[in-house]
């Protein structure tokens, strides 16, 4: 299997959602965070699905704000000093599930479970992606990846 990630370059892009206006300021601050490691995300779902028998769909991604990463990790509490940068986490939607429920577990006020679109695939071509901040969590299906299945046998010998 062979995997190519394509960017949309045809003008659709996070800054044009971040002028809808139903978003909330939270969503848009979030949304921002996320652009600041997008290129590298982009890569990184890349490599993974290369070099792994992850599928897109099963991939997601988990966007830390500097801010909130006390949230999920002692040391980063315990240092005190924040980091510059967002922190992202990649993997298999079930266990970045998982590691949200165990580290950040919902209350049980909580109506539903905050972290429940990881439990199913994300749409074609695209990877669940949550962003995280001291405030809130946003979560969105990105990207227009696509995946090229190869099969050596049924190539034309060169």
């Amino acid at each position: 299997m062979s995997y190519g990630g394509g960017r949309n370059t045809h003008g659709c892009s996070l800054e044009a959602y971040l002028e809808e206006p139903g978003l909330t300021e939270g969503q848009r601050r979030r949304l921002r965070l996320f652009q600041t490691v997008e290129d590298a995300v982009g890569d990184r779902v890349e490599q993974l699905c290369t070099c792994s028998e992850l599928e897109v769909t099963d991939a997601a991604i988990l966007v830390v704000s500097p801010a909130a990463r006390r949230l999920l990790f002692r040391s980063a509490a315990a240092a005190g000093a924040e980091p510059p940068a967002a922190s992202v986490i990649l993997g298999h939607r079930a266990r970045l599930h998982a590691f949200l429920h165990a580290a950040l577990p919902p209350t049980d006020e909580a109506p539903f479970d905050p972290y429940a679109d990881l439990l199913a695939p994300s749409p074609p071509q695209c990877v669940r992606v949550l962003i995280l901040d001291e405030d809130s969590l946003t979560v969105l299906n990105y990207g227009a990846f696509v995946v090229v299945s190869l099969d050596r046998g049924e190539m034309p010998a060169a």
